[in-house]
């Protein structure tokens, strides 16, 4: 089914799709564009035929009514007379004819040159279509093209019988020059836009690769990535779209480098605190299986075969936590006094066997409620205990203390260990880096202080570090006294996937 929808895909580029969409939809525009301009041409043609035909047959009518014989200042004596008069002062324009019948003369208007008069004159068959018709106008088709006509007809009441002599006057326009002259412009406009179709052409194809070349830079730089090295970023230029794109780009690439790293520190740290334990402990049980074992040695190996056993416990148990805390009720907010949990912590720290060769004080207590998770801000608590408990001699004093000011409330322990240096402090707190290049992770926090991250920011607080001034090495985390809101950390994004990785490569 993938592959049939692979193979429905379109194969022509992205480049070329956009320049053919642009070409044609401008190429349809430019038709519709030359269609019209010709259509309007060539009704412009027969309008100009009929008003010039209609101008001519309403002058011949105005003077048939009333002009008058210059040589007797009276009306014509007859029509031949008055046909003659009326079409010497004529001038045809090109392509017009214009014929007037009297007395059984055909008479023309204009010169020999007049090519439409001669047409119209010498062509009875064309003439006598015209007269004969019942219409006083029509269009007609003849060998010179497309003949547009009209007539008009005069008469006088001086024949016999009371019968008039009549005149006829036939206005014709051949239109086929003035077509052909419409049709010349429309082929001159449809080669300009022709022209400009391969001119938008060229730009949309230049156009359409400044656009398409951040996008290619995306698909190089995705190929670039590889499972050793997502280090590879896409160039950010500008701040249209695409420049916003490559930015989410990056910040996604950021978060996956992230919780990529994440998850390789993670399993690192889970094989060495699993890894030591298990080869112990199968050393202890191969000592049980050796015969003539005093009674108190075999006492000491299982004692130490069970701190073994808790140890592996104890991080299958951070694991999970911190696989719960990608969950949305990670954390269960009630409001607690900060002193008394400071207390509590204290007094689980200080208890019989919990940590026979420390010893805790409370520094500090906090006089101040907050809507916290009593539960998970204890087992924050604990990994820093632990940590401080591992970087500690036998007989050595732990400071466990609380704090409340500008809205936050903090919780921290502390001791007289070594003080760190501030790269190094920065580095355990902070995200996990690799070597460009290599993708190896750097140092970085264990399990225990990724608890504490983890913990911090589901409350939308943060977790810190303190060491030098003469006071040691703090470690603890801040949070909001009133509910900020569940806050994202960056082992939400791998927890989930980290549990099965485990058990894959364990």
């Amino acid at each position: 089914m993938t592959d049939l929808q692979e193979n429905q895909g379109s194969t022509v580029s992205a480049r070329l799709r956009i320049v053919g969409w642009i070409v044609l939809t401008t190429a349809l525009a430019l038709l519709a564009v030359t269609v019209s301009m010709r259509s309007i041409m060539s009704g412009q043609v027969a309008e100009a035929a009929n008003v010039g035909i209609a101008q001519e047959i309403e002058e011949f009518r105005t003077f048939a009514a009333e002009g008058l014989d210059p040589k007797t200042a009276r009306p014509f004596s007859s029509m031949g007379e008055l046909m003659e008069r009326y079409l010497a002062r004529q001038q045809p324009m090109a392509g017009e004819a214009i014929i007037g019948q009297a007395d059984g003369r055909v008479l023309a208007a204009g010169t020999a040159a007049n090519q439409a008069g001669s047409w119209l004159a010498e062509d009875p068959v064309l003439l006598g279509r015209i007269l004969n018709d019942a219409k006083t106008s029509g269009i007609l088709e003849s060998n010179h093209g497309t003949v547009r006509w009209a007539k008009a007809e005069a008469k006088d009441a001086s024949g016999a019988n009371g019968e008039g002599h009549q005149a006829h006057l036939v206005v014709a326009h051949f239109i086929g020059g003035a077509q052909d002259e419409a049709n010349r412009q429309a082929t001159m406009l449809f080669g300009v836009a022709a022209g400009g179709l391969a001119l938008t052409a060229g730009i949309a194809w230049l156009a359409a690769g400044q656009i398409m070349r951040p996008i290619r830079t995306m698909s190089e730089t995705a190929a670039s990535i590889t499972a050793n090295d997502l280090s590879a970023r896409v160039p950010v230029e500008g701040r249209d779209d695409l420049a916003q794109l490559a930015s989410t780009l990056n910040a996604m690439l950021d978060r996956v480098e992230a919780s990529h790293l994440a998850q390789r520190h993670f399993i690192s740290e889970a094989r060495e605190h699993l890894g030591g334990p298990q080869r112990q402990l199968a050393s202890a049980l191969q000592k049980l299986n050796e015969e003539d074992l005093p009674r108190k040695q075999r006492n000491a190996i299982i004692s130490t075969a069970h701190a073994h056993i808790s140890q592996m416990g104890q991080t299958l148990a951070d694991l999970d936590l911190l696989a719960q805390s990608s969950t949305p009720n990670f954390i269960h907010r009630q409001m607690i006094s900060v002193g008394e949990v400071t207390a509590d912590v204290a007094a689980a720290a200080s208890r019989p066997g919990a940590y026979p060769d420390r010893r805790f004080r409370i520094a500090e207590s906090a006089k101040a409620q907050a809507w916290l998770d009593p539960l998970r801000v204890a087992q924050g608590m604990h990994q820093l205990i632990q940590n401080a408990v591992a970087h500690t001699e036998d007989g050595q004093s732990i400071r466990i203390g609380s704090a409340a000011a500008d809205g936050m409330a903090s919780f921290w322990v502390a001791n007289d260990g070594p003080a760190l240096d501030p790269e190094e402090a920065r580095a355990l707190l902070e995200n996990y880096r690799s070597a460009p290049g290599t993708g190896e992770q750097g140092s970085g926090m264990g399990l225990g202080l990724a608890v504490v991250k983890a913990v911090a920011e589901a409350h939308g607080g943060t977790a810190w570090v303190e060491s030098g001034h003469g006071n040691g090495t703090s470690f603890g985390f801040s949070l909001p006294l009133a509910d900020a809101g569940q806050g994202s950390s960056c082992e939400e994004d791998f927890a989930q996937s980290m549990a099965s990785s485990l058990r894959g490569e364990l």
